[in-house]
């Protein structure tokens, strides 16, 4: 079985929806185009070449069912007591429970990035393990397994 990890640094991002828009054509006629905001764009980027720079040199993108187990991890709030964060440097595990959520957004961006990169498609996703947690250090972490 091949497994491969990595972490990208910085707080999780969520994907936001495409944008839609009314245009017009050089014909005079309006259309429907839809587009996706630069912050989303750049972040996806960011988060490929992340990947990229931590994968063996001769990776191959997976073509078969894969495994994926992702830990996203939040920095502490502001509002923290002394006693929460003390608990957190110790390494106690406490879970986020708000927004954003997993499946939908933190997921998508994360799987669109890696595509063609660590994976041929994210079609190839059979088993997902994922997490929300705090802790003192932002990040991503993402192991994948072949099935």
């Amino acid at each position: 079985m091949s497994e491969i990890s990595f972490k990208i640094l910085g707080t999780p991002q969520a994907k936001q929806s495409a944008r839609f828009r009314i245009a017009k054509g050089r014909n005079g006629k309006s259309f429907v185009s839809s587009y996706q905001k630069k912050e989303v764009v750049q972040n996806e980027r960011n988060i490929a070449y992340d990947v990229k720079s931590q994968l063996p040199l001769n990776h191959i993108p997976y073509d078969n069912a894969i495994g994926v187990k992702v830990t996203f991890v939040f920095p502490p709030l502001k509002s923290w007591t002394k006693k929460k964060l003390a608990f957190l440097k110790e390494g106690g595990i406490i879970y986020k429970i708000t927004k954003p959520d997993l499946t939908d957004n933190l997921m998508k961006g994360l799987f669109d990035a890696m595509g063609g990169i660590v994976f041929t498609d994210d079609a190839r996703i059979c088993k997902v393990s994922s997490t929300k947690i705090y802790g003192l250090v932002p990040r991503t972490e993402v192991t994948i397994n072949v099935l």
